[in-house]
């Protein structure tokens, strides 16, 4: 490995170590792989770091970032010839979406960016990290723009945006990434660290040069670049504004920043908690579906399967594919899920009846399977929520450790359900049959098995003293933050935070060695954010400690020990 790019890597979990209230962290880590030379950057943290100096690094880099954003000040407009020779120069299209303006969403010519008053105005402070972020040069424009913007043509620092397009780049939702050595064509990308729609544009690249012809000076890179390489923290910075307000330090010199004696006052851009009506809408709907369904089960199978082979066609011309294979959503609060195998499917429809029978799980219930030559489908309940893995950057630290408790309780609920099938076997599926797990043997059936013992010799190192002697509790045996679901509701305190509210996808549950959740809710871990991580580490440390049985498995897994 590149030496400087090691360098950069050991100081990115340097950064996640911090006892810092998130997303602390987060800044830190765009700070560092954003910057223009990331090794700089990384050197100027870990020197910053080990001076002690971690709250106030943090409280510096959100100060330059709000000197761009909320403390930015516009130059002065150009006048109106100007403004008429860059509409002609932009070709009367938006520069970041290609699209012309309309009624709702008209053009405009806009500043690029906002001037950074603030970096002057405190420049002392803040001079060694703009220099180890944008580097020195680049830096020193910037000071020099920012002290005398007037001697910057407007046609080097405006261009032509539709209102919509502006905001979202003002947000850091979206960048232009350009394409060197040109210094017109960029390609535009869009920035999200939550859920949300992209920006939608009218082609992937967009040509900033001068599409009058009339040798109309361009827009300056060097603005579009910093917006580049802020738009990440600029995001953090507006979320820390919600979920972490005592990160917000005023700053010597600086106009005062938002502290916990000083609440933020701009709109927050995470969604909003729905009204428990429409929020529990699926629920409502669910019971005529779900009384229906009783009697619909005793149709002729072949009616029931050309039904749902429509629905599943209905479904997506309605709400679409959302990348998830084999699951399609269906209108009445319903999903349907379709597998070539019928054995995981009937064994999915099992173990959601049992969770609901005996648990207090928010799973979707289920509602019919059905299986017929090589398809079979699995009818079920919608849950509310979305995967775990879009949003678990906006959790504040408090949201974490609620859903921590929540998990733990699950876990607990879990592994207090009864074996009620095939007792001459210890391992095996929900209807003590084979088990399935893509983590051995690319899911095909395995088993079912009278102890530990015999099942450890589907995997490596089957005679580790680590793959013997556990408790064979009832397993979900694919938690991950695909399959946690989680949404934002309404709090009884009047506020909102992020909780659990649903678990899915239990087509490979069944009665597993203790460890199986957690090891299983660890596999392929480089995929998953840090965060998530600490999550499933506190969630199992209730119930023991695994740290033997996951180096194991983890040995397996870097072996090949998965396909």
């Amino acid at each position: 490995m590149d030496p400087n790019r090691q360098e950069v890597d050991g100081t990115l979990p340097l950064i996640a170590t911090l006892d810092l209230p998130h997303p602390s962290g987060a800044l830190l880590s765009s700070f560092v792989t954003d910057a223009l030379h990331p090794l700089v950057a990384a050197r100027y943290v870990s020197d910053r770091l080990s001076a002690g100096e971690a709250r106030s690094l943090v409280s510096d880099w959100i100060y330059i970032v709000e000197s761009v954003t909320a403390n930015g000040r516009p130059p002065s407009p150009p006048d109106a010839d100007t403004q008429k020779a860059i509409m002609r120069r932009d070709g009367n299209k938006c520069c970041i979406t290609g699209k012309a303006g309309s009624i709702w969403d008209p053009l405009l010519v806009m500043p690029i960016l906002p001037i950074p008053s603030g970096w002057i105005a405190d420049k002392s402070r803040v001079f060694g990290m703009l220099g180890a972020f944008f580097s020195p040069p680049y830096r020193d424009w910037w000071l020099s723009y920012a002290s005398d913007p007037e001697k910057l043509h407007h046609y080097r620092s405006h261009w032509l945006v539709q209102k919509s397009a502006a905001r979202a780049f003002a947000q850091g939702f979206v960048q232009l990434d350009r394409r060197q050595p040109s210094m017109i064509e960029y390609k535009v990308k869009s920035v999200l660290i939550g859920p949300g729609e992209p920006v939608k544009v009218q082609g992937a690249y967009a040509l900033l040069g001068d599409h009058s012809r009339s040798d109309i000076a361009s827009v300056d890179a060097r603005f579009i670049g910093t917006q580049a390489r802020l738009a990440t923290s600029i995001q953090y910075v507006e979320l820390a504004r919600n979920i972490a307000p005592r990160i917000f330090l005023r700053h010597p010199s600086g106009p005062p920043a938002t502290g916990a004696n000083n609440p933020p006052t701009r709109r927050s851009t995470s969604q909003a908690p729905l009204p428990l009506i429409i929020r529990h809408l699926g629920s409502l709907i669910s019971f005529p579906i779900r009384a229906f369904v009783l009697s619909w089960r005793i149709l002729p199978k072949r009616v029931r399967m050309a039904t749902y082979d429509g629905l599943a066609k209905l479904g997506e011309l309605i709400y679409g594919n959302d990348g998830i294979r084999h699951v399609q959503r269906l209108p009445f609060g319903l999903y349907l899920k379709s597998r070539g195998n019928a054995d995981m499917l009937r064994n999915e429809f099992n173990a959601l009846r049992r969770v609901h029978q005996e648990t207090s799980i928010p799973a979707p219930e289920p509602l019919d399977v059905i299986a017929q030559d090589e398809n079979s489908y699995l009818l079920m309940t919608r849950v509310p929520g979305m995967p775990l893995w879009r949003c678990q950057e906006l959790f504040s630290d408090t949201d974490c450790d609620e859903m921590v408790t929540q998990l733990k309780d699950y876990v607990a609920q879990l592994r207090d359900m009864p074996k009620t099938v095939n007792p001459e076997m210890a391992i095996c599926n929900t209807l003590g049959e084979a088990c399935r797990d893509h983590r051995i043997r690319s899911s095909d059936p395995i088993g079912p098995f009278v102890d530990e013992a015999a099942f450890s010799q589907c995997v490596r190192f089957s005679d580790e003293p680590s793959r013997r002697g556990h408790k064979i509790v009832f397993t979900h045996a694919d938690l991950n933050p695909r399959n946690i679901l989680v949404d934002k509701v309404a709090l009884p305190n009047g506020s909102s935070g992020w909780r659990v509210t649903g678990i899915v996808d239990w087509e490979t549950a069944g009665y597993y060695p203790e460890y199986w959740d957690y090891t299983k809710a660890l596999f392929e871990g480089f995929r998953w954010r840090p965060r998530y991580l600490k999550m499933v580490h506190k969630v199992f440390a209730e119930f023991g400690d695994y740290s033997r049985e996951l180096d194991v498995e983890t040995r397996a897994w870097e072996s090949g020990d998965a396909v």
